[in-house]
């Protein structure tokens, strides 16, 4: 039987892709700029995958990703167009300040929290990218705080930097002993090097 290949990388931006600087901004350096470009050439589709607003990951990192999710997968950038779902929910976050637990979900994210519509997250924008993408093949996804765990389970193979949380490494297939973008860099040279399939000997 032949092994299926990667066909989508999910990825999360804060503390996966990108390292925060001492400046307390996050970047993405060259060399993983370059291994995103790789993965574009090699065929592989990248989705950016986030809990921030759109502000927050950089255009060069943008116009690398076949898709982004952005605010814990309600709002979507997919061929130049921005979709959004729940906004009346997001509405009546705005307008609601008694009751919210009818109305959100309160999930950790490291070292926050994050507040979001019933019934969003990561593991659902990951299903709708599958949709919106049409993807058959393998899911790999990488992600580092609490808010990943979903991620992660929704994904064929999970993958938690060095630098994760341990809720997270707990549920990934595979811990790189690498931290942030190293990591990302790694696994796409990997999945490369051995034509589209993910090859790691540390199996959970």
């Amino acid at each position: 039987m032949v092994e299926e290949k990667i066909e989508l990388v999910a990825l999360d931006y804060h503390g996966t892709l990108s390292f925060r600087k001492k400046s307390n901004i996050w970047s993405v350096s060259s060399d993983v700029v370059e291994t995103l470009l790789k993965a574009r050439k090699y065929g592989i589709k990248l989705a950016i995958v986030t809990s921030g607003s759109g502000k927050t990951v950089p255009g060069n990192i943008r116009s690398l990703s076949d898709i982004l999710a952005f605010e814990n997968g309600t709002v979507f950038i997919y061929n130049g167009k921005c979709l959004m779902y729940k906004p009346k929910e997001w509405n009546k976050i705005r307008e609601l300040f008694l009751g919210l637990q009818d109305y959100v979900d309160i999930i950790r994210n490291v070292n926050r929290l994050v507040i979001a519509p019933k019934n969003s997250g990561k593991d659902l924008a990951l299903k709708r990218i599958k949709e919106m993408l049409n993807i058959k093949g393998k899911v790999l996804a990488l992600g580092d705080g609490e808010n990943d765990v979903a991620l992660l389970r929704e994904a064929d193979i999970g993958v938690a930097p060095a630098n994760a949380v341990e809720e997270v490494k707990k549920v990934a297939d595979y811990v790189c002993d690498k931290a942030n973008g190293e990591c990302v860099k790694e696994v796409i040279e990997n999945i490369i090097s051995h034509n589209g399939i993910f090859y790691f000997l540390n199996v959970k």
